[in-house]
């Protein structure tokens, strides 16, 4: 089980590390060529169909894991079947409320076509999902490898062309397109079965009650890290919404290996749980420890990376994100010493509560995000983030009877020794 757990982070790191090194090497040259104007419309749409999982994630990923048994077929048929109609019907409020929405053409049009592209890598939800819970991450990896260098291959070609920024969405959607047939073919070849249309309200009623409380927690912490550049879009403008970005793309390199930890980790934690508690929570308490130690490390390499190779990479323009950037680790820090709590309150079955943490974030990532910044730009912003995510991923646990256990855990992972226990 070790090895298998090593293997696929080592896989979801992988897919993860080339995804942002793509992206973030055409990302330059998307945002060198467009400049910050242009490209901060593109990111502000980006920014707007951000909100989208507010609706997508209604079934939480770690609940529907609990559900797989021998009919796994139908639970991943359903869950695609939602996820497909829930995107569908988010593409057509754009469509509708694109015309009420103040702005140019181009934007209207952006928002349609990264809508359209939502509907598409929407699809393959449920059949990422039980690849994860499978530890067969391979696979997914392979497809979404295929693409990706498809796909920022002829965003390339398309700026060397001269093309209207309309060409990147564009590209998305057809690469998508092969990318849900790779995906489906890999299901199919691996497990023997295809994912089917099936509207099984029974049992997206239990998904869905199940994952209310995470998901209403989802709905703050989605609503808190993408309404700063809503805002400054609306305050700022354009250009502020693009220097921003560049920093929230830099810190999404930071975070690279938190999401295949959490989805790597959880099963081997899960069968822990179910068999010995006390053994469960030294195995959680060391991971965290190590995953802690490690975060602290990059996070300090990485400042002084960007610090220095900055200048040489983007143009001057975009110099304010540097600082955006330095702040911005704050937040991933926290977020990687909080990584297994999530898992943690789904197999204690204690998630009710967290929708008190994650509210309190959101009125206190809102108030920070109006008073700061008018006043500091978008480095209000940053530190906006960066304060909420202290509360909602530390701080806010201390003060909550159920969630006093993972607070110390998390406090005890900032002591380098506990990761040998």
């Amino acid at each position: 089980m070790k090895n298998r757990i090593l293997e696929n982070i080592g896989w979801l790191v992988m897919d993860r590390f080339l995804m942002l090194f793509l992206q973030f090497f055409v990302g330059i040259k998307v945002a060198n060529y467009y400049g910050s104007e242009t490209y901060g419309v593109y990111s502000y749409a980006l920014a707007i169909i951000g909100f989208s999982p507010i609706i997508l994630e209604v079934m939480n990923g770690r609940v529907i894991k609990e559900y797989y048994g021998e009919d796994f077929n139908r639970v991943v048929s359903v869950v695609s079947t939602f996820k497909k109609l829930a995107s569908l019907g988010i593409l057509l409020v754009v469509i509708v409320l694109g015309h009420f929405i103040g702005g140019s053409r181009e934007f209207y049009y952006l928002l349609v076509l990264l809508a359209l592209e939502n509907v598409i890598i929407s699809a393959t939800g449920g059949i990422e999902n039980y690849f994860e819970f499978k530890l067969l991450s391979k696979n997914m990896v392979v497809a979404n490898n295929i693409v990706k260098f498809l796909s920022y291959g002829l965003q390339y070609g398309g700026i060397l062309l001269g093309y209207s920024i309309m060409i990147i969405p564009g590209i998305r959607i057809v690469t998508g397109i092969i990318r849900w047939i790779i995906l489906e073919r890999f299901y199919i070849k691996t497990f023997g079965v295809r994912v089917k249309n099936i509207l099984d309200l029974n049992l997206m009623k239990k998904i869905i009650g199940e994952s209310y409380y995470l998901w209403i927690s989802f709905i703050a912490f989605i609503v808190y890290t993408q309404v700063d550049r809503v805002m400054i879009g609306s305050i700022l403008g354009d250009r502020e919404v693009g220097v921003y970005t560049i920093a929230v793309q830099l810190s999404s390199i930071l975070a690279i290996l938190i999401t295949p930890f959490q989805n790597s980790v959880y099963p081997k934690l899960m069968e822990l749980f179910r068999k010995n508690y006390g053994e469960y929570r030294k195995k959680y308490l060391q991971m965290n420890c190590i995953f802690t130690q490690v975060y602290l490390v990059i996070t300090i390499i990485s400042m002084v990376v960007v610090k220095y190779a900055f200048p040489y990479v983007y143009s001057r323009e975009y110099s304010g994100a540097v600082v955006c950037y330095f702040i911005l680790c704050i937040s991933i820090f926290f977020k990687a010493n909080g990584a297994l709590q999530t898992g943690h309150m789904t197999l204690k079955k204690i998630t009710k509560k967290s929708f008190y943490k994650t509210l309190g974030g959101l009125f206190i990532n809102m108030g920070l995000n109006l008073y700061l910044i008018p006043r500091y730009g978008i480095y209000g912003a940053a530190w906006a983030t960066g304060i909420t995510q202290i509360f909602t991923m530390f701080l806010f646990d201390f003060f909550i009877k159920e969630y006093r256990e993972q607070f110390l855990i998390q406090f005890k992972s900032f002591n380098p020794f506990n990761m040998v226990i």
